[in-house]
């Protein structure tokens, strides 16, 4: 986990971050291994916590495995 580096982001400033529907990072914390997190900080216009269903359901996949490997 790494604190959000984003400076153009409202929510990274105003506290409105959310947690991420995916790898249930903290608001403002980023986890590294998340393509979620990743792209919500990267991205502009993606947010961790949009409702896109079948994108969430494949992160869920990778989360899982990058889990799995990790052990």
């Amino acid at each position: 986990m790494s604190k959000c580096d984003q400076i153009k982001c409202v929510y990274n400033h105003i506290s409105g971050c959310r947690l991420c529907k995916i790898c249930k990072a903290k608001p403002n914390e980023i986890n590294d291994n998340c393509d979620v997190c990743f792209n919500c900080k990267s991205d502009e216009g993606l947010l961790r916590w949009d409702d896109n269903e079948e994108e969430i359901q494949k992160e869920k996949v990778k989360v899982k495995e990058i889990e799995v490997k990790m052990k």
